[in-house]
């Protein structure tokens, strides 16, 4: 039997209204020389009525977790992967019909790229907004990314997420698997491990859609959090002087990082940690944000929380217009 050419992970945990539209979109990619592990946490929902119909495709394969969290699930799929490439899927994303086929183009083009990735459509029910992007060439274009850093501090967010990211195997073997103890941050904190000693090969033609509106999204929950995942990560390098000087942009990243931690954390009312994250922030390109949140810290916390209740359109173009 030939061997797949990609392996695909697709964490599932209680999204029976989208899991089929997910898998759907796999089987309908121009590339079909793939596997699928579906690796459940425990869904009860009737998710896995809604997939037993795939169970007769022989690239399908479903694992029942061991371990708890998404990470660790990914950590699972990624040990049953038999490809050298490694493609993530989040149950309630979709991809579009190419992405596999501009993954192995990338591959093959940049072979040593230690993370593969297309941008995305945000897409909010029927409704879709378009991706920002800083410093990355417009469509169509392929290349490595100068600064993933840089580029994702000036965006104000990744150029890419889960659902649109191939990693190789040999990439683990340099920097790990993702982190398990963490229950938010963990794929900005993988890629950031990933940027800091590997190319990222990118495609600015879009090969998913990311879908804000969903049951149990993990990107919903709300926690407070002292610091991102990926600050704390650089904090604990002996050498971490050196790697904020030498690396373009990092020190930039690490200030949006804790910006967002910022924001999260005045959402689920710990107002001190918010105080900790902005202190860290020091660049003038985020003056307006910082002093907005600094601001909104002397609202009452009922009105705080009802924050998220702004749709998620609305706040992206907020945090676009403070990044101006």
């Amino acid at each position: 039997m030939t061997p797949p050419r990609i392996s695909i992970i697709v964490p599932l945990y209680n999204k029976v209204n989208e899991v089929q539209r997910a898998i759907d979109s796999i089987f309908a990619q121009t590339i079909q020389n793939f596997e699928l592990i579906i690796v459940d946490g425990g869904s009860t929902d009737g998710s896995l009525d809604v997939i037993k119909k795939y169970e007769s495709d022989s690239r399908y394969h479903l694992i029942h977790q061991l371990s708890k969290g998404l990470p660790a699930g990914r950590n699972e799929g990624i040990a049953a992967a038999g490809a050298d490439l490694i493609a993530f899927l989040d149950a309630d994303d979709e991809w579009l019909p190419t992405y596999i086929e501009q993954i192995l183009k990338l591959n093959a083009d940049y072979p040593s790229a230690g993370l593969y990735a297309t941008a995305y459509i945000p897409t909010y029910g029927n409704q879709t907004q378009k991706l920002p992007l800083c410093e990355i060439p417009k469509k169509p274009w392929n290349g490595i990314l100068d600064s993933y850093f840089r580029s994702t501090a000036l965006a104000m967010q990744p150029p890419f997420s889960p659902c649109c990211v191939t990693i190789p195997k040999s990439t683990y073997d340099r920097v790990g698997l993702f982190n398990p103890s963490l229950n938010i941050g963990e794929d900005t904190e993988m890629w950031g491990r990933i940027a800091l000693c590997l190319p990222i090969a990118y495609s600015s033609t879009e090969g998913a859609k990311y879908h804000w509106i969903s049951n149990n999204k993990m990107t919903n929950i709300r926690m407070p959090i002292d610091h991102h995942p990926f600050y704390k990560y650089i904090l604990s390098l002996p050498e971490q002087e050196e790697v904020i000087n030498n690396t373009d942009g990092l020190q930039l990243y690490l200030e949006m990082e804790e910006l967002n931690m910022a924001y999260i954390n005045l959402i689920a009312g710990n107002k001190q940690y918010v105080k900790e994250n902005l202190k860290i922030v020091q660049s003038k390109y985020f003056l307006k944000r910082k002093l907005l949140l600094e601001l909104l810290l002397y609202l009452p916390s009922q009105i705080v929380k009802k924050i998220p209740l702004i749709k998620q359109k609305t706040l992206d173009r907020i945090r676009i217009w403070m990044s101006g």
